[in-house]
């Protein structure tokens, strides 16, 4: 089966293995059935985040119903690279762009926290995890970035281990050429896990950055010449990281 065979990519919530049958939701069924109007027979490719990529053929297709059948694996699974993102929330619409391309940009962890200065009080994880699988449906990803409840900065401080790299991007250096993020992170010390630190459009207040300067391997970076907004900062700093230490490399 070539990759001009396959009609569609999609996450399915069920184990995979050559000769499962499995009954597609009804929003799965209405993408398939009603937006690419495929029929029985038709290939597709599904990934469930653990076992890796199949091929899956739409064996049945009715009013109410829509079941794919297993085939062979095509890819076995990998996973992308121990990467955290932890940001403090923005409005519905760019929070859901930060979800979907920290996802295409393979982080392992999206984190919403809570700051000193954020403005946001709830945030739907559903959501969040809606936008992380249609990113990951996309970019032909195996896994599935895993969606944090939103909680305190202290709290999810806390839970980064003394071996992960915390990339503090801080809207107060903006243009300081010592803290400039590319050399920066050329010149940080070798690391498998890392998180990268987006703040709120107020900034961090002071004792968050008191609590921050204190902070074994944490690495103040600077983002460029200007302050940018939380969602351009959090892609801008991914982009970085990726291509200077992470999998745009391989």
């Amino acid at each position: 089966m070539g990759q001009t065979d396959i009609k569609a990519r999609l996450f399915v919530d069920a184990p995979l293995a050559d000769g499962a049958i499995i009954e597609l939701p009804s929003d799965q069924m209405h993408y398939l059935l009603t937006v690419l109007r495929l029929g029985v027979g038709a290939l597709i490719a599904v990934f469930n985040g653990a076992d890796g990529e199949f091929a899956a053929v739409i064996s049945q297709a009715a009013k109410k119903q829509c079941s794919i059948t297993i085939g062979a694996q095509r890819r076995e699974q990998v996973y992308c690279r121990d990467l955290w993102l932890l940001f403090a929330p923005v409005k519905k619409a760019r929070l859901d762009f930060i979800a979907q391309k920290a996802s295409e940009l393979g982080v392992r962890v999206i984190w919403p926290v809570r700051t000193d200065y954020c403005q946001i009080s709830r945030v739907n994880d559903d959501r969040l995890a809606a936008n992380a699988i249609e990113a990951a449906e996309q970019t032909e990803r195996l896994d599935i970035a895993e969606i944090w409840p939103f909680t305190g900065l202290d709290e999810a401080l806390a839970s980064c281990e003394d071996d992960r790299l915390l990339i503090w991007c801080d809207e107060a250096s903006a243009g300081h050429p010592s803290l400039n993020i590319t050399a920066a992170l050329a010149a940080a010390p070798p690391h498998d896990k890392a998180a990268i630190l987006i703040g709120p459009e107020g900034g961090f207040s002071a004792a968050e950055r008191a609590y921050l300067q204190a902070r074994n391997n944490c690495l103040k970076i600077s983002l460029g010449p200007r302050i940018l907004r939380a969602d351009t900062a959090a892609i801008s700093a991914l982009s970085c990281y990726q291509s200077i230490c992470g999998d745009w490399q391989s």
